[in-house]
């Protein structure tokens, strides 16, 4: 739960894909969450792009293979103040149950706790009762109601 120590398994280790050829890495794993991206060169360059705002990509990696992705920014606003913003979280279908999402969202707490941020934030889909599930698990409250208007096509 939330004050439980997240051991992440052996052979596992929590890092940053910081280079292009780590964030192809991630590519198969983002995918699954985000099926809009048509390939790993499209996936590279908008995260290489969103970097320039602050986006940072944490995985878990099996030596050189990806099973869980999270991206993540540092923000500030009225309503939270400073604060550590999910973009996406995401583990292999194949990986699901051995913690690793619970291992990095630990971990982004702790990035988050080292930037002074007063909050972690994440949004998801109404409809997502199993991550909705997990984050609540995990220590999250379900407590915003988002509205979205779409201004253009959709992705």
């Amino acid at each position: 739960m939330i004050d439980e120590i997240v051991k992440v398994p052996p052979g596992v280790e929590l890092r940053h894909a910081g280079t292009r050829e780590e964030l192809a890495a991630c590519f198969p794993v983002i995918a699954a969450l985000r099926p809009f991206l048509r390939s790993e060169t499209e996936w590279c360059d908008r995260a290489v792009v969103q970097a320039e705002a602050g986006y940072r990509v944490l995985a878990a990696w099996d030596g050189d293979r990806v099973l869980a992705v999270a991206g993540y920014r540092i923000l500030e606003n009225l309503i939270h103040g400073r604060f550590l913003y999910v973009d996406d979280l995401v583990t292999a279908e194949a990986q699901r149950g051995r913690r690793l999402g619970a291992a990095l969202l630990q971990e982004l707490s702790a990035i988050g706790r080292q930037r002074d941020c007063r909050r972690l934030v994440l949004d998801t889909a109404a409809a997502n009762t199993k991550a909705r599930r997990f984050y609540k698990r995990e220590g999250l409250h379900d407590v915003v109601i988002g509205f979205i208007k779409p201004l253009g096509p959709a992705i």
